[in-house]
């Protein structure tokens, strides 16, 4: 608001103190232009042809205001008014028709396939009128025609360099970037890193402005496991657009990764003010509290996020966790059983379901949770050992040596398995 009242009161000062004198307006006019300041230029050029509308300096001057925004034909309108006022300004109409011609030759060149003549055609007007971006944008164009996306882009993103309100560069510009996104993430996915780094940056090269390019590239650096990096690639994507809740919600995991548990608390805060719904940002939120064992703001946070979304797996499985911390083994089993409910391929749903089941001595439906998580991934330990538990408790102890064995080779779960074995073999040793 207060910029926008400076402005006018300077506009307003200027017509004030030259209000008698148009030329020295167009003056002013034409330094703000050469500095990019068209709309001041525009109101400036404009309040000098009010006070002599005859004054063909400044119709020329709104021509050459157009031609800086890329239309033709209305700078040609304003340049036809300077002619029929003073015939001196004929070179500068005759010069535009130039530039029509010149434009229709290269549009012609692309139809019948050739594309550099094409490209001479804009490359002299770009040399005699290096503020008309429509010579980098029909350069764009055609270099997009000959499938060179990067000579496409580097042209577009000239254009804009020139004009940035240039809606037809513009729109160019995100249609190859985007091309650039969509390779770099197939990259990605083939596990090429390098060559997804290589498109992502491409993006960023010709659009600084192309958040999602920064975003792409957090997530592959923290792929990497460079969290400082990625941090700032999130940053970037932030300041670029500051409502992008995906790249808050990830930077809450950079954070959350270097256990920096404040300050993932503060972006997944601020993620799920942007979007109310972000169930995964609660789910997220929930394990923090969680960890600290804040048990209360994890539960509630954890059923905010049920209530969104009441098939959210991960989020019963975080409650499930939740209750078990609390020893409320059979809360926590109805929460395990419907995060493997809505998710049948999480072995970790499965194995704290089979713990769960066994802790409140359900041990034939733990056996077959267990067998779930064993099914899935067969050389993690804690499945092997719930489901030795759930043996061993129905009496089947050579059953649950074979399982107890298959948990020792996980090193993980060595220590326990070997205890059970133990106590298998040696039973009088646990007893009471």
């Amino acid at each position: 608001m207060i910029k926008r009242y400076l402005f006018t009161l300077s506009i307003t000062t200027h017509c004030l103190i030259f209000a008698q004198d148009p030329e020295r307006l167009l003056n002013i006019a034409n330094e703000k232009m050469a500095n990019g300041e068209l709309s001041v230029a525009d109101s400036l050029l404009k309040e000098s042809l009010k006070i002599d509308p005859s004054f063909a300096p400044a119709h020329i001057g709104i021509s050459e205001l157009w031609l800086r925004k890329g239309d033709l034909n209305k700078a040609n309108a304003s340049a036809t008014q300077a002619v029929q006022m003073d015939e001196e300004f004929r070179s500068w109409w005759n010069g535009l028709n130039d530039i029509r011609n010149k434009i229709q030759n290269g549009k012609r060149n692309v139809q019948q396939g050739q594309f550099d003549a094409a490209m001479q055609e804009y490359q002299s007007i770009s040399d005699k009128y290096p503020y008309f971006p429509e010579a980098q944008f029909y350069m764009g164009l055609t270099k997009f025609r000959q499938k060179d996306i990067e000579g496409a882009a580097l042209h577009f993103s000239e254009a804009l360099k020139i004009y940035p309100d240039h809606p037809k560069a513009r729109k160019g510009l995100n249609n190859v970037t985007k091309q650039f996104l969509n390779n770099g993430n197939k990259a990605y996915k083939r596990g090429d890193l390098e060559k997804a780094t290589n498109f992502y940056k491409k993006a960023i090269k010709y659009d600084q402005e192309f958040y999602l390019a920064f975003y792409q590239l957090g997530v592959l650096e923290k792929k990497l496991g460079n969290s400082e990096e990625a941090i700032s690639y999130f940053n970037r994507a932030i300041r670029i657009k500051p409502d992008f809740y995906k790249a808050w919600f990830t930077l809450g995991t950079s954070y959350e990764v270097d256990n920096n548990l404040d300050s993932a608390i503060v972006k997944y805060e601020m993620a799920i003010e942007i979007n109310p719904g972000y169930t995964k940002a609660y789910s997220n939120l929930g394990n923090i509290h969680l960890l600290r064992k804040e048990y209360d703001n994890a539960k509630d946070i954890l059923l905010t996020a049920i209530q969104i979304d009441p098939s959210y797996a991960d989020a019963y499985l975080r409650l499930g966790v939740v209750y078990s911390e609390q020893e409320l083994h059979v809360e926590a089993s109805e929460q395990f059983r419907k995060s493997t409910e809505y998710d049948q391929k999480n072995h970790d749903a499965w194995f704290r379901y089979a713990s769960s089941l066994n802790s409140i001595e359900m041990y034939k439906e733990a056996s077959i949770a267990a067998q779930r998580c064993i099914d899935l991934k067969s050389k993690f330990g804690g499945g092997w050992y719930e489901k030795g538990v759930a043996e061993f408790k129905s009496g089947k102890k050579t059953r649950a040596l074979k399982y107890f064995d298959e948990a020792n080779k996980d090193r993980d779960w060595r220590k326990l398995a070997q205890r059970k074995i133990d106590e298998i073999n040696n039973p009088t040793k646990y007893e009471k």
